[in-house]
């Protein structure tokens, strides 16, 4: 073998190798209102099953919306897609909260977006979902050490971030305006009860 048919087949290995690197996906850890403001729908809707994709490289599944909690068109959400790379998610036969954004009239879900089985959020999740709407005015910013020490009184709530991820206690909480239009973070009771 030529040195130079040698130097474009390891050319051709390395840049297929990169792309398969490349497709990894990581997602910025975010508070859940972060995503339910970022995204163009919220619903809770049972997944009935995998069913035929037209489109190529992705996976599509016919869902029974149950509940709406954000969605910009009052159009009937009847199949929702994901990529089929590392980005994709799989989903089982039972209830879940969804969020997504709807690119070409589609729905799109994605491992960074809210997708949680129904049965596996608190009751204080589930409360808070009918409130994030509120809080869209405010935004989310992380903090580390002392600079979550500084009081911002503007649209903006800070929330901590560890070696162990977001801090819990606002996790739990909302991030809403207050008097003045100043936004900060609202403890919901763990007795409260959603309808």
């Amino acid at each position: 073998m030529s040195a130079a048919v040698t130097v474009a087949l390891l050319f051709f290995l390395s840049v297929a190798l990169n792309e398969q690197v490349t497709e990894g996906c990581s997602c910025v850890p975010r508070h859940p209102q972060q995503q339910f403001c970022s995204s163009d729908i919220v619903i809770r809707a049972k997944v009935i099953g995998k069913v035929s994709s037209t489109l190529p490289r992705l996976t599509a599944y016919k869902i029974q919306t149950i509940q709406t909690f954000k969605q910009s068109d009052k159009k009937r959400i009847q199949v929702i897609y994901t990529p089929q790379t590392s980005c994709g998610v799989i989903l089982k036969n039972c209830e879940y909260l969804l969020s997504g954004h709807v690119q070409d009239g589609r729905v799109v879900v994605n491992l960074c977006d809210l997708v949680k089985p129904w049965n596996k959020l608190s009751q204080v999740q589930k409360a808070s979902l009918s409130m994030y709407q509120r809080g869209c005015v405010c935004e989310i910013s992380p903090c580390t050490g002392a600079s979550c020490l500084i009081e911002i009184l503007q649209k903006k709530c800070l929330i901590r971030v560890t070696s162990s991820g977001l801090d819990k206690k606002a996790l739990q909480s909302i991030c809403l305006p207050g008097k003045g239009g100043f936004c900060s973070w609202q403890q919901i009771p763990d007795n409260y009860k959603c309808s």
